[in-house]
């Protein structure tokens, strides 16, 4: 009686956990029955055998040819090979005097007429996988053209069935978009971002803690933001965007250009916002016993150490002088909702317009160039998503500036903010205390005098509005007025029927 082993194949895990394997098995043993064979050994395997690579399949073939049996029986031809590398391998073997069997297929593997009916049979089954790879790949690139991500969904969406839109996940898809903006505020390295998104209940697939890989696979997903990025080409998505271009931008931003440390130890309130003020360098902070100290560790600078409670005392003071009354806010609310009405954003929109069209040629030339030759493939991959990017960036600038009620909104907050600066700032946590100095301040520094805080430009327009009952801010004055952010783009605030140029 001859020894065979015994080899059962299923493509997917999946189709494991059926009858297929059972039904195989099965199959094996009535052949070997039917033929006085001893199946000595099983292998099992759940891999595609379109192509090369298969572990269990390449052990077995090693085991024959050390003479651990004699033969092998397979159920079907395709369950041994689907690819003309390993049916090679098996002729191998077989021309080394090991039998092949296959249960369900009547046919001598050793005769001329069998082998020529099995390379018959094999190279159907090679083209049936060929042809069911072409027909998976134009229903995914049809899913990609009605812009249908047809893959599983990223975390913070949830799946809904073939040929379906991925949805926001209404639990982890707020926790997506808050790691964005963390990561996005410069505070936090991947690590410590992996650490607090865990922290806060975010988890990955399976119910699984989140690890460092999921947070930079997400953080580099344009999935996010509406686009599919498939075989390396960017693709419009119909799916709800979880954050804005300009934000994911940013996270590429930080992440390329970070100079801040990867992890502290202490959180520092003041830590790279604070400089001297004899020197103008950065003051370190230091941690000594129980207390913060920042030091400027110039050379020969006078400047000693100051205390960071101290410094959150002083800030507190400054931030309640800058705020404006109860009053002044009502007067500067109605005279911008006023402005708002008339055509005080007309020249930003025409501008921001203006900017769709140019990046919209520009775009079109890219596929005229590559025609022409002008660029190469990969030139002209980078450079189209760049301006992808910049489009999106471009469209919600837009699409903020027509929403005037949501503009309302926005003003409405940041007033009732200027209103209680101090009391928000004292009442805030620790990380929104950061936040709030970054926000309203451009400059802070520390020396002999004290601290000296240079307010951020959209308290000063609100400044400037108060003591100057004519005064409006610029378009672009506005826009940044809106956002409660420092920066040196917004123009100046100018007095009612002046020339904004």
């Amino acid at each position: 009686m001859k020894t065979c082993f015994g080899y059962i194949r299923v493509s997917t895990a999946r189709q494991g956990d059926g009858a297929s394997l059972e039904a195989q098995k099965d199959a094996i043993k009535a052949f070997a029955s039917q033929n006085n064979l001893t199946v000595i050994k099983w292998f099992e395997e759940q891999e595609t055998a379109s192509k090369t690579g298969r572990p269990i399949f390449d052990t077995m073939l090693r085991s024959l040819r050390n003479g651990a049996a004699d033969g092998v029986i397979i159920h079907k031809i395709d369950r041994s090979s689907r690819n003309y590398s390993d049916w090679a391998r098996l002729d191998e073997i077989s021309r080394l005097g090991i039998k092949i069997f296959f249960a369900a297929d009547s046919l001598d593997f050793d005769s001329r007429g069998g082998r020529l009916l099995a390379d018959i049979q094999m190279a159907l089954a090679a083209d049936y996988s060929r042809n069911l790879s072409l027909e998976v790949k134009k229903g995914i690139y049809g899913r990609v053209a009605m812009g249908i991500f047809p893959f599983r969904a990223p975390l913070g969406y949830l799946d809904n069935g073939g040929g379906k839109l991925k949805t926001i996940d209404p639990k982890k898809g707020p926790l997506v978009k808050l790691a964005f903006e963390l990561y996005g505020s410069g505070e936090y390295s991947i690590t410590s971002l992996t650490t607090e998104m865990a922290s806060r209940g975010l988890i990955g697939l399976g119910g699984r803690p989140v690890v460092r890989r999921n947070i930079e696979t997400m953080l580099r997903n344009p999935f996010y933001i509406g686009k599919m990025l498939v075989c390396g080409k960017l693709y419009d998505g119909a799916h709800e965007p979880l954050i804005t271009a300009a934000q994911f931008q940013q996270v590429k931003t930080v992440k390329k250009n970070r100079t801040q440390k990867k992890s502290t130890k202490h959180f520092m309130l003041f830590r790279g916002l604070l400089h001297c003020a004899d020197c103008g360098r950065m003051l370190t902070g230091e941690r000594q016993k129980s207390h913060i100290y920042y030091r400027c560790h110039t050379t020969n600078c006078c400047h000693g150490t100051i205390r960071e409670d101290r410094l959150k005392s002083e800030m507190e003071r400054q931030l309640r002088q800058l705020q404006i009354s109860s009053e002044d806010q009502a007067e500067i609310a109605e005279r911008l909702k006023t402005w708002l009405s008339d055509t005080g954003t007309s020249e930003l929109e025409t501008s921001l317009r203006l900017r769709l069209a140019d990046t919209r040629a520009r775009q079109e030339r890219l596929t005229d160039l590559l025609v022409d030759g002008t660029i190469s493939q990969a030139d002209f991959d980078v450079r189209k998503l760049n301006t992808e990017f910049e489009l999106q960036i471009l469209r919600d600038e837009l699409a903020r500036l027509e929403n005037q009620q949501k503009a309302e909104e926005d003003l409405g907050a940041l007033l009732a903010m200027a209103t209680n600066l101090g009391v928000v700032f004292a009442a805030a946590e620790p990380a929104e205390q950061r936040s709030i100095i970054k926000n309203c301040t451009e400059r802070l520094s520390a020396g002999k005098n004290g601290v000296n805080l240079q307010p951020a430009e959209w308290l000063e327009m609100i400044e400037a509005m108060k003591d100057d009952p004519d005064a409006i801010p610029t378009p672009e004055a506005f826009g940044l007025l809106c956002s409660g952010r420092s920066g040196k783009t917004a123009g100046p605030v100018h007095r009612h029927g002046e020339s904004p140029g």
